[in-house]
């Protein structure tokens, strides 16, 4: 056959090969070849019975598969992890809450995490409250709270602040912290029932998905508050500022143009130009906007609403 087509014997075998594959060819032993030529129309028509008997086989075992996963799930249904529960415990009144939090504060493995917004205590619980949080750091508890700044600049608890952040806690001031909140480890959260009046008590909840929840609300604060000696920063800056100059950086941190402050003032814009310049030296600053970034972060001034574009002028 080869010599007929004018190939070699290896191009002859490998072409009937592929002619077998495609169903073109049969084998015919009656044949002087050995093979039978198929027309191309009943090799298609072959191919495509065979496919579809192929086809229709997968189908009947996929079925037959999928009925015995389905028989094995019913009879051995699976747990991908613990079932999302949550138990809440009311503490009706302030002292409720505080036997509580001394209580679970002391069975703390692993870290506290805690928000004060406002509330101060008694100078008599500062000696008991720095005994508390430095025996639960000389036990590996990480500590961390975020205060807000009025609270930071109270005497007895800057002291304590201070005392505690020596042994270890991490604490940091902010502008405003949105509520009370305590997470102990990873098993208990304690909020208020009320964020405007907490002496009416706190819910403790025990959930790994709400403690989650709570713990990327801490981190979003915590990353935009300031450590502990910014405090002292803004005391330092508050000093810096007269009544007149904190009412003109407000007046442009709102967004008010020069010459309306000046109107404000009763002085004219070239005055108040140099005034600013004045104070933007004592600031150690070289324009308004670093004077606003510098006045935020010592908690002097709020930017949160104020347009940049005032600012960076």
């Amino acid at each position: 056959m080869a010599e007929e087509i004018a190939c070699s014997p290896l191009e002859a075998e490998q072409a009937i090969e592929h002619l077998k594959e495609m169903g073109l060819l049969v084998p015919a032993p009656a044949h002087p070849s050995g093979y039978q030529a198929v027309r191309p129309g009943n090799a298609l028509s072959r191919l495509m019975s065979l496919e579809r008997e192929l086809t229709e086989g997968w189908i009947r075992e996929r079925t037959h598969r999928q009925e015995q996963i389905l028989s094995l799930l019913r009879e051995f249904p699976l747990h991908t992890g613990p079932t999302p529960e949550a138990t809440i415990d009311l503490l009706p009144g302030g002292a409720a809450v505080n036997d509580f939090i001394e209580e679970h504060t002391l069975q703390a493995r692993e870290q506290e995490q805690a928000m004060h917004p406002g509330g101060v205590p008694p100078v008599e619980l500062v000696d008991e409250m720095i005994h508390r949080d430095v025996a639960a750091l000389r036990q590996g508890v990480r500590l961390q709270a975020i205060y807000a700044h009025h609270l930071a600049a109270v005497p007895h608890l800057h002291e304590y602040l201070t005392e505690v952040s020596r042994y270890g806690a991490d604490v940091r001031v902010a502008p405003a912290v949105p509520l009370r909140m305590l997470v102990i480890d990873d098993d208990l959260a304690i909020l208020p029932m009320d964020p405007h009046d907490t002496a009416r008590g706190a819910f403790a909840i025990r959930s790994h998905q709400v403690i989650g929840a709570l713990r990327a609300v801490f981190r979003f604060h915590w990353a935009a508050a300031a450590p502990l000696a910014a405090s002292s920063e803004r005391q330092e800056v508050n000093n810096l500022l007269s009544p007149s100059e904190k009412m003109v950086i407000h007046m442009m941190a709102m967004g008010t143009k020069d010459e309306a402050i000046a109107r404000q003032l009763g002085v004219s814009t070239r005055t108040l130009s140099r005034k600013i310049s004045q104070l933007l030296e004592r600031l150690s600053v070289q324009t308004r906007f670093q004077a606003a970034v510098k006045l935020t972060r010592a908690g002097v001034l709020d930017i949160t609403d104020t347009p940049v574009r005032d600012l960076a002028s």
